[in-house]
C-alpha cells in the first residue's frame, strides 16, 4: 500500500495504531517469559510435577491454532472485532490461571490464554502488511522485535520478582488491568473493514487437522521411545500437508497461496522463517541446560543466555533497517551468513569454548536472524498475490510456531539419541546437546539457500 493512497483516517491514526499494536505484541511476549519463570513455584503450591512441561505445551499448541485463525477472524469480525475478541480470550485465560486451584485448570487457562495470544500476534502482523507502506513496514518489523528483546530482559525479572515474595498469582493478576486497557484501545483507535456480504464459514475442520499437526509433534518432543518420537513427527507433518492442500482450495484460506513453494517468493521467505525458528529454538532449549551442567553457570545467569540472542535479533533488525537495494540484500543473505556461521562456532565450541564465548555466538546467530528476518517480511508482503498482504503478514507467526514445534521435537530426538534420556550429569549433556547443535547447522544453512532464492525470485518479477 502506498502511504500517498491511505485513507486519511489511517493515515492520521498510523502512530496510535503502532501504538496498540506494540502493546498487544508486549502482553503476548512478556506473558511468555513471565510464565517460564513462575512455573516452578506453581507446581510446588498446586502439585501436578508430571504436567510441568504441559503449561508450554498447551500454550504452543493454542497459540498456533490462533496465529492461524488470525486471517480468517479478520475477514468475518473485521479488525477492531478482532483484536477485541484476543484481548478478551486472553484476559479470560489469563484470568483462569490467576485464580487456579488445580494444575488442570491452569492448564484450561493457558489453553485459552494460548489462542488469544496467537490471535494477537498474527493480527498485529496483518495490520503491518495492510496498513504500513513498504519502508515503513521494516520499520514496524523492527520495533516489534524491539518489543521481544525487552520482554526477554523483563519477564524473567517479573516473573522472578513475584515467584520470590510467594505469590506466583500476581504474575497473571497484576496484568489484567493492561490486557483490559488493550482490548479498549484497540476498540476505540482500529478500524473495522469487516468483509460485506455473506460471512465466510470459520475452517474449523483445517484448524482441527492442524492442531493434531502441531500435537502430535508436540508430544513427540516429550516422550523417550525414538522411533515413537520419529513417527509421529512424520505424522504431524503428513497433517499440516493435508491441512496446507485443503487450504489451497478454500474460500476463507488460513494461508497465502503456495505458503511453501520453492517457486514463490511468499513460499520460500515462509520457509526461511520456518528455519529461523528451528534454529534459535535449539538454542533456548539447551543453551542454558549446557551453561549450568557443563560450564557451571548459575540458574540466573543460564537464563539471560537466551537474552543475547534476543538482543542481537533486535540489534541486526535496528543497523540494517534503513539498507535499500543492494544493501537490503546483502542484509539478507550476510544476515543468514553470519547465523550458519554463528551456528557452526556453537557446534564445535559448545563444550570446549567460555560461557562468553557462547553468549556471543549466540547474540550473533540473534543477529544475522535480525538482519535478515525484517527485510524477508517486508519482501513477502511487497510481493504477495494482490490482496493477499495482510494474510501473508498474519500467516508468519504460524510459519513461526510450526517451526518451534518442529525444531524442538527434531532436537529431542537427536538429544535423546545421544544420551540425555539417561540423565543430566555433565558428560551425558556435553554428549547431547553437542550433537543437536551440530544437526541444528543445517537449518540456518538451508535458510540461506531459500533466501537466495527469493533474492532471484524478485528479480525475476521485476522487483528492485
Amino acid at each position: 500500500m502506498d502511504a500517498s493512497n491511505d485513507p486519511p483516517p489511517i493515515a492520521a491514526k498510523r502512530g496510535i495504531i503502532t501504538a496498540v499494536i506494540c502493546l498487544g505484541i508486549s502482553l503476548h511476549a512478556i506473558d511468555i517469559f513471565i510464565v517460564s519463570t513462575v512455573l516452578p513455584t506453581v507446581v510446588a503450591e498446586l502439585g501436578g510435577a508430571g504436567f510441568y512441561t504441559w503449561s508450554a505445551m498447551t500454550y504452543m499448541i493454542a497459540s498456533i491454532m490462533g496465529a492461524a485463525s488470525g486471517g480468517p477472524v479478520k475477514v468475518i469480525l473485521g479488525n477492531r472485532k478482532g483484536f477485541v475478541v484476543a484481548a478478551a480470550l486472553f484476559f479470560i485465560g489469563t484470568l483462569l490461571c490467576g485464580v487456579a486451584p488445580t494444575m488442570a485448570f491452569l492448564l484450561l487457562g493457558r489453553l485459552v490464554q494460548g489462542y488469544g495470544g496467537g490471535l494477537i500476534m498474527a493480527q498485529s502482523l496483518g495490520l503491518v502488511g495492510e496498513y504500513y507502506p513498504g519502508h515503513q513496514r521494516v520499520r514496524m518489523l523492527t520495533i516489534i522485535s524491539g518489543v521481544w528483546a525487552v520482554a526477554a530482559l523483563l519477564g524473567p525479572l517479573v516473573g522472578g520478582v513475584f515467584a520470590e515474595i510467594g505469590w506466583w498469582r500476581g504474575a497473571f493478576i497484576g496484568p489484567l488491568p493492561v490486557i483490559a486497557g488493550f482490548g479498549l484501545a484497540a476498540w476505540h483507535v482500529l478500524p473495522s473493514f469487516a468483509q460485506g456480504g455473506e460471512i465466510p464459514r470459520f475452517p474449523i475442520r483445517r484448524l482441527g487437522l492442524l492442531a493434531l499437526g502441531v500435537m502430535g509433534v508436540g508430544l513427540a518432543g516429550h516422550l523417550q521411545m525414538m522411533a515413537v518420537q520419529i513417527a509421529l513427527i512424520v505424522a504431524a507433518a503428513m497433517l499440516v500437508g493435508v491441512t496446507l492442500k485443503l487450504d489451497a482450495g478454500a474460500a476463507n484460506p488460513l494461508f497465502p497461496s503456495r505458503p511453501l513453494s520453492w517457486r514463490s517468493p511468499v513460499g520460500a521467505s515462509n520457509c526461511v522463517f520456518f528455519l529461523h525458528s528451528m534454529t534459535h529454538v535449539a538454542i533456548g532449549i539447551f543453551l542454558p541446560l549446557l551453561v549450568q551442567q557443563v560450564h557451571g553457570v548459575t540458574p540466573l545467569v543460564a537464563g539471560y543466555f537466551n537474552a543475547a540472542l534476543a538482543v542481537g535479533w533486535t540489534l541486526g533488525s535496528l543497523v540494517t533497517q534503513n539498507w535499500r537495494g543492494r544493501a537490503e540484500d546483502a542484509a539478507i543473505l550476510g544476515g543468514l551468513a553470519l547465523t550458519s556461521l554463528g551456528s557452526i562456532g556453537l557446534a564445535i565450541g559448545a563444550v570446549s569454548a567460555p560461557p562468553i564465548a557462547l553468549a556471543v555466538l549466540s547474540a550473533l546467530i540473534g543477529i544475522g536472524i535480525g538482519a535478515s528476518n525484517i527485510h524477508l517480511m517486508a519482501n513477502a508482503m511487497r510481493l504477495a498475490a494482490p490482496g493477499e498482504e495482510s494474510l501473508t503478514a498474519s500467516s508468519v507467526p504460524t510459519m513461526r510456531s510450526l517451526g518451534i514445534a518442529f525444531g524442538a521435537a527434531a532436537a529431542g530426538v537427536v538429544a535423546n539419541a545421544n544420551g540425555l534420556a539417561a540423565g543430566v550429569d555433565p558428560s551425558r549433556v556435553a554428549a547431547a546437546v553437542g550433537a543437536v547443535y551440530a544437526a541444528s547447522v543445517l537449518a540456518p544453512v538451508l535458510s540461506l539457500l531459500f533466501a537466495a532464492r527469493v533474492q532471484t525470485l524478485r528479480r525475476r518479477m521485476g522487483d528492485r
